[in-house]
Parts: structure tokens; C-alpha cells; sequence
């Protein structure tokens, strides 16, 4: 099979992002009364759950909870109040999807047939979650950056970087600096957001899958 120059590089860099995460990112879907929601520990007391399903997502942090549905996006604080949109039951959402465990995922038996090619296409199957992830991470960001930097720029009248004086800031000016300031951080939080959830789930994913690939294949054909 032969894939192209960039496909051939997404892929080689992916087979190392798999060698190096095997031994810890984990991808669960043992528990998963649906069987295409996959749930994620991105970083302590982050989860990360979506699914192909609804394609649905649902990321829960110390601060609060943010899932998204199609455009439908809802967040809750960490009391489950509603803060914004409405709350949403998704295949995400269920309380019988899977949680993952901070464990090192299964060791998968010795490698057989194009090593190389099974981890393009385990890449390939877990670029729906990857998409997922990304989407809800830079929603998620998005928020956070926004909420610091409408107060920074309310107090640098929209420059982010030098702080007024009390006798520089004028009504108008402080509300023009906290929507420039929002709206510069919520660009640039979306976009660390979006990289921060949707790399580690994009990995932990095609680890998963790798392995799954390789466990299938050393049990034979008539597993």
C-alpha cells in the first residue's frame, strides 16, 4: 500500500507518539455500555469522554463540566449549576460511560505484520475522537481564555501588556479593553484548549486501537 510524503510523516511520527505513550496513555472502553464511547484522562482531574455515536463530547475539570452536541454546547460548575445553554443527555453524558483509570495501558504481544500501516489505520480510526476532543478543548479554552482576558484588558485598555493608571481609565475605555482583551484570549485559549485535549486523546485512542489490532491478530484467525 502506498500512502503519500505527508501521509507517509503524519504516520511515522504517530508510530512514535504510540511507541512512546504505550506504557501510559490509556484509551478505556472496557465498561462502555456504547461501544463507540471512549473516555480519556487527559491530565489529573481532567476526563475526557466522547462518542461516535451522537458525536457527542463531554469534558470534566476541577472548575467545571463543558459537553458539547452538534452546536449545542452546555457548561456547569463543579455544583452541576447550569451556567450556560441547557443540560444535555448524549451518549457522552450517560453515566455508564466508561471513566478512565490512570493505568498504563495493556502491553500488546509482539508486533505482527506492517507495523507502520496498523498504526495509520489505528490513526485513522481514532481521528473522529481526535476531532472530538479538539472541538470541545477549544470550546473549553475558549471560555477560560476569555475570562482572563477581558480583566487584563480592562486594566490595559485592550494592549495586554501595560497596566493604566486609575486616572487613564475611563468607562468606555475599560469595556472596549475587556472585549478586546476577551476576545484575544479566547482565540489564543481555544487554540491551546484545542491542542492540550485533542493530541492526548488523539494518541491514547490509536494506542487502544493499535493494541486491540495486534491482540486480534495474535489470537489468530478463529478468535
Amino acid at each position: 500500500m502506498k500512502y503519500t510524503t505527508a501521509g507517509t510523516t503524519v504516520t511515522a511520527l504517530t508510530a512514535v507518539a504510540v511507541a512512546f505513550a504505550a506504557g501510559s496513555a490509556h484509551a478505556d472502553t472496557s465498561t462502555a455500555a456504547d461501544p463507540g464511547t471512549v473516555g480519556v484522562a487527559v491530565a489529573p482531574g481532567v476526563q475526557f469522554t466522547g462518542s461516535t455515536t451522537d458525536n457527542s463530547s463531554m469534558l470534566t475539570t476541577p472548575v467545571g463540566t463543558v459537553a458539547m452536541h452538534g452546536a449545542q454546547v452546555s457548561v456547569q460548575n463543579t455544583a452541576q449549576q447550569q451556567l450556560l445553554g441547557t443540560p444535555q443527555h448524549t451518549a457522552a453524558s450517560d453515566p455508564a460511560a466508561p471513566a478512565s483509570v490512570p493505568a498504563a495501558a495493556p502491553t500488546p504481544p509482539a508486533a505482527t505484520g506492517n507495523v507502520l500501516a496498523d498504526v495509520h489505520t489505528a490513526w485513522q480510526q481514532a481521528g473522529a475522537y481526535t476531532g472530538l476532543a479538539a472541538g470541545i478543548g477549544g470550546m473549553a479554552g475558549s471560555f477560560a481564555g476569555a475570562a482572563v482576558g477581558c480583566p487584563v484588558g480592562a486594566v490595559t485598555l485592550g494592549s495586554m501588556v501595560t497596566v493604566m493608571s486609575a486616572a487613564a481609565l475611563t468607562v468606555p475605555g475599560v469595556i472596549g479593553g475587556c472585549m478586546a482583551g476577551g476576545a484575544m484570549g479566547a482565540a489564543v485559549g481555544g487554540m491551546l484548549g484545542a491542542g492540550a485535549v485533542g493530541i492526548p486523546v488523539g494518541v491514547a485512542v490509536t494506542v487502544d486501537k493499535y493494541n486491540r489490532m495486534q491482540a486480534q491478530r495474535a489470537a489468530g484467525p478463529h478468535s
